[in-house]
């Protein structure tokens, strides 16, 4: 965990991302149920690992570290099980936590048309697949659960269409190409904005946590 000049406690975004690429590199590159549902609870993990560094370094600064509370009424107060420093974050983590959430995929095969260069979806259905269930993070919205069940849409719509031996056609090529752009651009959409969204959850949490040192006149 940063501290900075000022022996504050400082989150640790530069790690959020890092991490989050790193999760996407290990798990996007295959699309599957299996591994979308890595991604998103190794992601919610890396947001809830880095929140407990933080409120657990500002809680050791203000009682054993630079900033130690002299005050004995104060720091009993803010050491308090039930409604000290650490209490009000870990039931702010509680009452905004990041969710693990599904949304079902129906099985069919869409496909950009060579004919249309705004890639136009023509839909089939794909014979033997079941029902997928697309597994992403609920933050604020369902929003990237929605964008994870459209990217295993176009994984496993990709997989069949290249597995099939009867679309070796002239057009194989271009689809082949528009699935896998449609897909990168997908995981950037998904990657990009899970990060997005989690700074801002973290940012929340900071704030909550400056404000809660506030009502202790300790800050």
């Amino acid at each position: 965990m940063d501290i900075n000049s000022n022996s504050k406690v400082m989150m640790d975004f530069v790690r959020l991302e890092t991490e989050v690429r790193q999760k996407a590199q290990e798990y996007l590159d295959d699309i599957s149920e299996a591994n979308l549902k890595a991604f998103a609870e190794s992601t919610k993990y890396i947001a809830q690992s880095i929140l407990e560094n933080y409120f657990l370094s500002v809680d050791d600064i203000y009682s054993n570290g630079a900033l130690k509370i002299e005050d004995i009424e104060v720091f009993n107060k803010f050491i308090d099980f039930h409604d000290g420093y650490r209490a009000q974050m870990k039931r702010w983590s509680s009452e905004n936590e990041i969710t693990i959430g599904e949304m079902m995929v129906t099985p069919t095969l869409k496909y950009p048309e060579l004919e249309d260069e705004n890639i136009t979806k023509k839909t089939i259905t794909i014979a033997g697949v079941g029902t997928l269930v697309a597994v992403g993070l609920f933050i604020f919205t369902e929003m990237w659960i929605a964008v994870a069940a459209e990217l295993l849409a176009l994984g496993v719509a990709a997989y069949i269409y290249k597995k099939n031996k009867e679309n070796r056609e002239k057009q194989y090529a271009f689809r082949v190409k528009k699935y896998e752009m449609q897909i990168e651009q997908e995981k950037a959409r998904l990657v990009n904005g899970l990060i997005k969204d989690l700074k801002t959850w973290l940012s929340n949490a900071e704030q909550f946590s400056n404000d809660v040192l506030v009502s202790f006149d300790i800050q």
